[in-house]
């Protein structure tokens, strides 16, 4: 068993190293539950091979080192998600990546560390990746009728955490740094295509709400007796559980863990597309997303709503301050309610409404100027939670609607047969203008724009370059700005970071698990810069007294902006 990281007595400054702690564990998780899948599909197709024989100048970006076009000649795989495979390998700092043209020629490079993950990484992934499509009955596992047929491989599992997969990390002092580095990366990325799944199932449950009242009796708590010993014994291996025969409790670092379980549930909410990544890189990506049900085939849109709702906590204080200044305005210089388009499962709606109520001059005259609450969203599961959360609220005066966020001008004219004016309303929306459905170019000549995006991005397999993807940005946004001169856009959106940069920090960012989810399911992530440069050209003005990045560094991967056109 690893060490426990609980304390007693704990002064601030330990907490907080405690918890960038836990934070670093968790982000190499996600990285893990995203890397696993993608380098074992390379290696399958042999994607490595040719680095063995390249020249290495991995600094250089006109010596040595691959074509993209020769790894796509070699695998047969669908490009675009290809670009996608192999910039996570330079996120993780195994590839260098060197853009030419405008983004339209890429060469990689592999550095030392990728030298020593490519030989050590896909027969260590073989082993847990079998895993993936069994948690899709996780759930079922730890809380419903079908434990046995996923619990003894389960149980091989965490006997090979516990042994930390047969990696000779602490002992292995004749390694070179580098060799020990990427040992303990993927150790951690071995324990996190376990660790992810679980953290959300036991979130999910209520283990860990029971938990944080205490120590108990593994028995006491909901589930099945047996899966939970297993599972909780692998929190043990992370430091995060404590058992002694049947009872478990969780240590310091494992409550800051589970009270931050949402961070892993969009990304595990990708589960499904993880189970088919090599029939999305190599086969035909133009199956039927949607199954006969209407329900998403590549994302379990309940968890993604899940994990989603609780990351907005995290930035709800900014975004307060911004609702709060608006609606004490005059009555006549107030929006008469609020729009969220892509309104998940209605928690920001509902925040917004209390805070309009209970914190603005607004709130105490709501009986003669009611706040109309709108939520719009593209998926039928989200409008039905979003209802319930509303209803559930007692918000008075409310609609959830259909939406896309590529048609402003329909949300227009549902919204007038509403009686309402799409104009008199704040329009908010939460991590959506990345995931808006690509539409093709008109009238755009290739290589037109400077691009300055190192996304790589795809579209039903086909590489979108950088420059296409940009000018796409600034006409999507351009769309809107009619419909938002009046009272704005408060846009809170996930971004995406330079590779090299990503591979500086791997214990201070998620990029990788963002840049690995929304890669795969046609999502468009930008640098933070490059997303306010294209508003900008769009004819929208962020208003600087409301803008905010988290974090607050060159590591942003979210952005609040409240956007005003003109």
């Amino acid at each position: 068993m690893r060490p426990s990281t609980a304390h007693s007595g704990m002064g601030s400054a330990s907490l907080d190293e405690e918890r960038a702690a836990v934070r670093g564990q968790i982000f190499g998780h996600l990285a893990g539950f995203v890397l696993a899948p993608t380098v074992k599909a390379l290696a399958d197709r042999g994607a490595f091979e040719p680095f063995e024989h390249a020249p290495r100048h991995e600094d250089d970006q006109d010596r040595g080192g691959v074509e993209f076009d020769a790894i796509a000649h070699r695998t047969h795989a669908n490009r675009g998600y290809l670009r996608v495979a192999l910039r996570l390998l330079a996120s993780a700092g195994w590839l260098v990546q060197h853009a030419r043209e405008n983004g339209r020629l890429v060469r990689y490079t592999m550095t030392e560390a990728g030298r020593v993950a490519t030989q050590l990484a896909p027969a260590l992934y073989a082993e847990v990746l079998p895993f993936l499509p069994k948690a899709l009955f996780l759930q079922d596992c730890l809380f419903g009728a079908s434990e046995e047929p996923l619990l003894p491989s389960l149980r091989e599992l965490v006997r090979r955490a516990e042994g930390r997969w047969g990696l000779d990390v602490e002992g292995a002092a004749r390694d070179p740094d580098v060799t020990r580095d990427v040992k303990r990366r993927l150790l951690t990325h071995l324990d996190g295509v376990l660790v992810g799944p679980v953290m959300v199932a036991l979130a999910r449950g209520g283990v860990f709400a029971a938990l944080e009242r205490g120590p108990a009796a593994i028995t006491a708590l909901p589930g099945n007796a047996p899966s939970l010993t297993c599972v909780l014994d692998l929190l043990a291996t992370q430091g995060w559980a404590l058992r002694q025969g049947d009872r478990v409790e969780l240590t310091s670092a494992g409550r800051y863990a589970a009270q931050i379980a949402t961070a892993y549930g969009v990304t595990v909410s990708y589960l499904p597309l993880f189970t088919m990544l090599s029939t999305l890189l190599y086969g035909n990506p133009r199956f039927p997303h949607v199954d006969e049900n209407g329900f998403e085939v590549l994302v379990d849109r309940a968890m993604n709503v899940w994990g989603s709702g609780g990351a907005h906590r995290n930035y709800f204080k900014k975004v307060d301050e911004i609702i709060i200044e608006i609606f004490n305005r005059p009555l006549h210089l107030q929006p008469r309610g609020i729009c969220d388009m892509g309104c998940g499962d209605g928690s920001f709606l509902e925040h917004l409404y209390f805070v309009v109520r209970e914190r603005t001059a607004r709130g105490s005259v709501l009986d003669q100027h009611p706040l109309v609450i709108v939520g719009a969203d593209f998926n039928k599961v989200a409008r039905r939670v979003t209802k319930q959360t509303l209803r559930h609220a007692g918000i008075p005066t409310y609609h959830v609607i259909f939406g896309d966020i590529n048609r402003p001008a329909q949300l227009a004219s549902d919204l007038e047969k509403l009686g309402h004016d799409i104009h008199d309303l704040l329009h908010i929306r939460s991590f959506l203008d990345h995931n808006r459905p690509y539409s093709l170019l008109a009238n755009y000549v290739g290589g037109t724009r400077k691009a300055r995006s190192t996304g790589a991005f795809a579209h039903l397999g086909k590489e979108i370059l950088p420059d296409e993807l940009e000018e796409n940005l600034v006409r999507h946004l351009r769309r809107w700005a009619p419909y938002i001169g009046r009272f704005g856009l408060l846009a809170l959106e996930l971004h995406t970071l330079p590779p090299e940069l990503t591979a500086a920090h791997p214990d201070k960012t998620p990029a990788i698990g963002y840049d690995g989810t929304h890669g795969y399911s046609d999502q468009y992530l930008v640098e933070l810069d490059v997303f306010l440069e294209c508003a900008r050209e769009a004819g929208l003005r962020a208003d600087p007294r409301y803008s905010a990045r988290f974090p607050p560094s060159e590591l942003a991967t979210v952005s609040i902006n409240f956007f005003t056109a003109g």
